[in-house]
């Protein structure tokens, strides 16, 4: 087994993520963008909203939660965690069943890869990763499967509330599924028992099946598990809930926002609303709709009058569940969070919340975009050091891949130079054409793009049959495949490849690799994970 870090590669994060998450440029649209943060802001801001009363609170629930099945290392952070100059870096999924794809691991390894970094920065002060499941989600499509070597099992749930209090006794056939899989293989069938025993614990729901399994994982590196449902933490953020109830403010401040995202060419990703909660219970999770000056549940068509609504609100706030947008705001209200670990999409919606964090006087977290990865199983890692590339190599398009082989192989690319060449003095040419204000301009660019397009495509041909004669068929297959399968830039592996398939396959020595990175920079930000 091997870790290698680089960048993240071309086109794999649009240039709008890289800007604000990766350089030194952010786009302005968010207090705290990216890895430049200013880290002794933040920390002093939070400190000052968070106080010990409420870290006191904090750690008795996140103790209860995970019971005493916990690390030495989880307990060193649980004690930390009292203290205010301790500071949590948290990330969050909607917890699938089986942990879900490979991006989920990645975002958990990487809260913990920035704690290392800010700890040898900032050495007065501490940093705790942890990992916010998003219990209350309900969309049981998401994450009611399991896909393994392409093939997926679909588990039958009839679920109308938040997916942690699903219990996990019965998933139908999964298990007996599993161990057709890996019916050769005597250890994965017993980590498959293990599994079963894991998920099928008396009372055990998805909540704390997925929190046992994930402390296990990362309790070397001393990861904190959060369920938020709960009661204390609805209470604690009673006026970020009322404020979304019967005030305007925070719909104006998601409008405004969303609007200056699209003078920037982003489109928002979540849908704002004038009423961001949703009503929860034991038996359903439905979205809130203002009516008038009364509300109603969209499901159920409910009515709740105003006076009743503030009554609920006041008495048991533990009914209402924020939406995408919302849950920012109640992440701060409850945490000492310095920093959010997003993937792509929950970057943008970040984005959407920064006027709400300012409205509700809200300390805000600086936005940090995951790290990414892609695991090369030890026949591709062969293949690969056979065709004398590496693996990053493979992330390149095809005709970048080709002109860099070329190069490789003759020292120079000369019919690339002599075509880049080409291009520049046409480029130059209707330059001067456009500055003269000339009438032949509109005919000599149409005429132009023609010719530079069947260049190009004469230029790869003869470049590829160029390679032909140094490479074989089978090797250009070979190459192809791996494109496609592994290092598809359209397709990720990342969201493709399910961890729990490494898992059963004794396949994760380098989950305590990554863990141990110190340095969380845009040089570092791709892990490139090759099985031996």
């Amino acid at each position: 087994m091997n870790v290698l870090t680089h960048s993240y590669p071309k086109d794999y994060i649009s240039e709008t993520l890289r800007k604000s998450a990766w350089s030194s440029d952010p786009l302005g649209l968010y207090p705290h963008e990216g890895i430049h943060s200013n880290w002794e802001s933040i920390t002093s801001s939070v400190s000052s909203q968070f106080g010990e009363e409420q870290r006191a609170e904090l750690v008795e629930i996140i103790s209860s939660q995970m019971g005493g099945a916990v690390s030495a290392s989880q307990r060193e952070n649980l004690e930390s965690l009292k203290k205010d100059n301790t500071f949590l870096a948290v990330t969050g999924q909607q917890i699938h069943l089986g942990l879900g794809p490979m991006y989920v691991i990645y975002k958990i390894a990487s809260a913990i890869v920035l704690c290392n970094d800010l700890k040898r920065k900032f050495t007065d002060k501490n940093f705790v990763p942890l990992f916010w499941m998003a219990t209350e989600d309900h969309d049981v499509a998401e994450i009611n499967h399991v896909d393994l070597f392409g093939d997926r099992f679909t588990c039958d749930i009839d679920w109308k509330t938040g997916v942690g209090t699903i219990p996990t006794q019965d998933f139908g056939g999964l298990w007996d599924w599993m161990r057709q899989k890996f019916q050769r293989d005597a250890e994965a069938l017993a980590r498959i028992e293990k599994l079963v025993e894991l998920y099928q614990a008396e009372d055990r729901n998805l909540s704390s099946a997925t929190s046992h399994w994930v402390s296990n994982l990362f309790a070397d590196f001393g990861l904190l598990i959060l369920d938020p449902n709960v009661t204390a933490f609805k209470k604690r953020a009673i006026k970020i809930f009322e404020a979304d109830l019967f005030d305007n403010q925070i719909f104006s401040a998601f409008s405004d926002q969303s609007s200056e995202m699209k003078k920037h060419k982003i489109s928002p990703p979540a849908h704002f609303r004038e009423c961001n909660l949703f009503w929860i219970d034991a038996h359903r999770r439905e979205r809130i709709v203002k009516d008038g000056d009364d509300f109603v549940l969209v499901d159920s068509g409910e009515k709740i009058s105003n006076q009743e609504m503030r009554g609920i609100l006041t008495s048991t706030p533990e009914h209402f569940s924020p939406n995408v947008l919302l849950r920012p705001l109640y992440q701060q209200a409850i945490l000492p969070s310095i920093a959010y670990i997003a993937g792509p999409t929950e970057y943008l919606y970040w984005l959407q919340t920064s006027r709400a964090f300012s409205i509700l006087q809200v300390s805000a977290p600086a936005l940090i975009h995951r790290m990414g990865g892609v695991v090369v199983s030890a026949t591709q890692n062969k293949k690969i050091n056979q065709l004398g590339l590496k693996a990053e190599e493979l992330f390149l398009d095809s005709s970048d891949l080709k002109s860099m082989l070329v190069q490789r192989i003759s020292g120079d690319n000369a019919l690339e130079i002599a075509q880049g060449k080409i291009e520049l003095g046409i480029k130059e040419y209707l330059e001067v054409l456009y500055q003269w204000k000339s009438d032949s301009l509109v005919d000599l660019k149409k005429q132009s793009e023609i010719f530079v397009k069947s260049q190009r495509k004469a230029t790869d041909e003869a470049i590829s049959k160029y390679l032909a004669t140094k490479l074989s068929e089978d090797a250009w297959k070979t190459v192809g495949v791996l494109q496609n399968d592994t290092f598809s830039i359209n397709n990720p592996q990342e969201r493709r490849l399910n961890f729990i398939q490494l898992y059963l396959g004794g396949q994760i020595d380098w989950l305590s690799e990554i863990c141990k990175g110190e340095s969380y920079d845009s040089q570092s930000a791709f892990w490139c994970i090759l099985l031996v």
